[in-house]
């Protein structure tokens, strides 16, 4: 009788080959193999798959929202590392997003959470716990968990472990030598720093950027969520998503602190959420009478990581928190250091505090607190005696860092400004902070801030900060001068001779008592280039000829140089052009040999413009050239060198170039006030007539188009030829709230003027106007203005005269 037919012990079909054991392909080989490793899994620890004992993972009531790349990456770095941690500050959703990851694996997952464990021994007793395994006699309870979990594949959750640090460091040490097949998730605000350990950062949500639609963000989907869980019918607008993406975003994308702004719905409509969030611990509240009570509210939860702080920690945490916006370590040690702590102490210091997720890295060499936590160390700051000192060492490092812009006459050197740019948040709170206590070294701090400031084209707010020095009582004389030469200076590029010409007359006078030749080299350097400006050459001439006697009895070559250049131009409008290239020829020399400054783009046009006179147009288009490439030291020479290469395209008969360039000059011309000396502008406009002007309508079309290229676009295609179609355009809708904000930035508004009149925050006008720039292609405030009155020409009243 013959022997029945073999079949597959997986798939069920015949075996082809009876000689085979049990299957009938390397497939089935592999399925039944996956399914004996399973099934040895789940037999090994039964208790895991209770649902009543306390590892078995919560049943989660309320949806999840986002982090699909981490929870991607995660799952991937599980299948080939042994021990992950999740490590990052206060409510930014470390447990949850374990959570979820667990839940997508395959095996089985022991959840053990530890915040309410005070006591480091007990660590593995509450692990073993959780795995349903007891002390038995003969054994000791690790014995009894190593040996339950020694042939098991499973994962192990252990949930915020900061404040046992050590004693969990110790256990999964010890765990993932005598267990194989185990692995270990866990989150904490610090690494556990054992071998083997891969550390995974998690950091707050994403918050809308570029021109991708805000409820792509996981921030504002997370608040829109959360709110209709609180009101179904809670509605979206444009409006309202811009709100929510503003929330979010002062919120650093936390998400605990967005799903407590959003519990305030509806009760609060998102704009007065917004409107509260400087109030943000009392308002980020809950009143759920479940979960954890650092869960409940914001300040709990940084409270949490506190009181997990040493002495000398909470002292530094608390200091550090005058810093506002991106600083350095070298700031951190100036604003912390004192008789109480050593630099290399701080160093350590604030080593400890990164590591415990209170502040986070910021780029290259940079460090911020989020700003929920540096108002909570604020708060602490405030209620401390050391308040008023650490401002006081702020101001110091600041005023050090500043005193290059003030110790030299008529320039300053870039590398010092370029630090001071990067600080230019803490300058703020130093200048404000010193006008409060009526401190002396707010004149500094303010020009300092305003010399920050002019290359962004901030000029306005530059005049007001200035007045408001002024207004001060305690300002030394060399101070003071300095503040009434930025000031007349700065009314003049803008329009207005009369208070220019006024500021610098007291200025000078001043000067002259102070027996520094410093501010007066400075004064008679800036009142000088009014006269220029208005025409009045002799004038500017003998303020030039005494300013450059003082700089060379000073031995500053760089502000010989300086000077030599507006003795050129002087020469040049005088008609005295051999002159004028001696003039130049020195000035350049000695920039070319000193520090790098702001004066090389100005010498560089100089030379351009005589070149022009001369008839030598290829040279005057690479000196034109050279002072745009560096006029972003210098941004308010940029109109001017794209004015220069557009006349030099004009002559080469280029129109359509130097239409391009004139009309980019003149948009930022018109956004920010610029207006050209009339000997500047009569040369321009007396070119205009060898461009070959198109008419009205295709001038307007130009016009139009150059209004939309951001400032590299400008750059690359006056620097490189390269012409970019404009990206976005004025056919993207804008929101209400967005067109309102353009409209007040065209019609020459501050940020802080804007939400006064509107009745909102800065930092809510900050970002509707981001969203403007983004939504037109535009890169700067200037280009809004722009955009918004493309077919425009300044036209300033010939007594007004601009300062070049």
């Amino acid at each position: 009788m013959a022997s029945a037919e073999r079949c597959c012990a997986v798939c069920g079909k015949v075996l082809a080959d009876q000689q085979r054991v049990r299957y009938c392909s390397n497939a089935c080989r592999q399925r039944a193999y996956r399914k004996r490793a399973t099934a040895a899994t789940r037999t090994s620890i039964p208790a895991a798959a209770n649902s009543d004992i306390p590892g078995a993972l919560p049943a989660l009531v309320d949806s999840f929202v986002g982090r699909r790349p981490e929870i991607e990456r995660l799952t991937h770095l599980l299948g080939q590392r042994r021990l992950i941690t999740l490590v990052g500050p206060a409510g930014v959703g470390k447990t949850r997003l374990a959570l979820e990851v667990a839940g997508r694996l395959p095996q089985q997952a022991v959840l053990v959470e530890l915040d309410s464990l005070d006591d480091g021994d007990r660590v593995t007793q509450v692990v073993a716990g959780a795995f349903g395994v007891r002390e038995l006699p003969g054994r000791t309870i690790s014995e009894a968990l190593f040996t339950t979990l020694r042939g098991a594949r499973t994962l192990l959750i252990l949930d915020n472990c900061e404040h046992l640090i050590d004693a969990t460091a110790q256990f999964v040490d010890l765990a993932l030598r005598r267990c194989r097949g185990l692995r270990v998730l866990a989150t904490s605000r610090e690494a556990l720093a054992i071998p083997g350990e891969l550390v995974f950062s998690v950091d707050g949500l994403p918050l809308p950027s570029g021109a991708s639609d805000p409820m792509r963000s996981d921030a504002v989907r997370l608040f829109v969520d959360r709110a209709r869980e609180r009101d179904q019918d809670f509605a979206l607008d444009d409006d309202t998503v811009g709100q929510i993406a503003a929330v979010c975003a002062e919120l650093d994308g936390s998400p605990l602190a967005i799903e407590l702004a959003a519990h305030r719905i509806p009760m609060l409509s998102v704009d007065a959420i917004h409107a509260r969030l400087a109030g943000r611990f009392e308002l980020l509240t809950t009143a759920h009478r479940t979960g954890k009570a650092r869960q409940r509210s914001l300040r709990q939860a940084i409270d949490w990581s506190h009181q997990l702080l040493g002495p000398d920690e909470q002292v530094v945490f608390r200091r550090l928190s005058v810093l506002s916006g991106t600083f350095d370590l070298d700031t951190a040690i100036a604003v912390c250091a004192d008789e109480q702590f050593r630099p290399e102490q701080v160093f350590e210091l604030a080593f400890r505090l990164q590591a415990g997720s209170l502040i986070t890295t910021a780029g290259s060499s940079r460090l911020r607190m989020l700003e929920s936590i540096r108002l909570y160390a604020r708060q602490r700051l405030d209620a401390s005696p050391d308040g008023a000192a650490t401002h006081d060492r702020l101001t110091s490092w600041l005023t050090e860092l500043a005193q290059p812009l003030v110790r030299e006459p008529v320039w300053f050197p870039l590398a010092a400004q370029r630090r001071l740019e990067g600080l230019l948040d803490n300058l703020m709170v130093a200048v404000r902070w010193t006008a409060s206590v009526d401190d002396e070294r707010n004149a500094v701090l303010t020009v300092a801030t305003v010399r920050c400031w002019m290359p962004r084209g901030f000029l306005t707010e530059g005049r007001k900060l200035l007045r408001a020095a002024l207004d001060r009582v305690h300002v030394r004389p060399e101070h003071r001068c300095l503040l009434l030469t930025y000031a007349g200076y700065l009314a003049t590029v803008q329009g207005d001779a009369h208070e220019g010409v006024t500021y610098l007359a007291e200025a000078l006078a001043l000067a002259r008592t102070t027996g520094d030749p410093v501010p007066l080299i400075s004064a008679l350097y800036t009142m000088g280039a009014v006269c220029q400006a208005t025409e009045r050459l002799d004038d500017a001439q003998e303020r030039f000829t005494e300013a450059l006697r003082l700089a060379e009895a000073q031995h500053d070559e760089t502000a010989v140089g300086m000077v030599l250049e507006r003795l050129a131009l002087t020469a040049h409008w005088q008609g005295d052009l051999d002159r004028a290239d001696e003039l130049i020829s020195g000035a350049l020399r000695r920039l070319r040999a000193g520090p790098v400054c702001h004066g090389m783009s100005l010498a560089l046009h100089t030379a351009g413009t005589i070149a022009l006179r001369r008839g030598q147009r290829a040279s005057a288009e690479e000196f034109f050239g050279d002072s745009l490439r560096n006029a972003p030291a210098s941004w308010l020479e940029v109109p001017f060198a794209l004015e220069g290469l557009a006349m030099a395209a004009g002559q080469r008969g280029d129109g359509e170039r130097a239409i391009r360039l004139f009309c980019a000059a003149r948009n930022i011309r018109g956004g920010d006030r610029l207006y050209a000396e009339p000997a500047w502008r009569r040369q321009v406009e007396g070119s205009l007539g060898d461009w070959s002007m198109p008419d009205d309508g295709e001038l307007t079309r130009i016009a139009r188009e150059v209004s939309r290229l951001n400032r590299e676009q400008v750059m690359a295609y006056a620097l490189h030829d390269v012409w970019t179609a404009p990206s976005g355009s004025a056919g993207q809708q804008l929101g209400a709230d967005e067109q309102e904000v353009a409209t007040l930035v065209a019609a020459g508004l501050t940020n802080p003027e804007i939400a006064a009149r509107l009745g909102v925050s800065v930092r809510t006008v900050a970002y509707r106007l981001h969203r403007v720039r983004t939504k037109l292609g535009l890169r700067s405030r200037e280009d809004v203005v722009a955009w918004r009155h493309p077919g425009e020409r300044p036209t300033p009243p010939e007594e007004t005269p601009v300062v070049h």
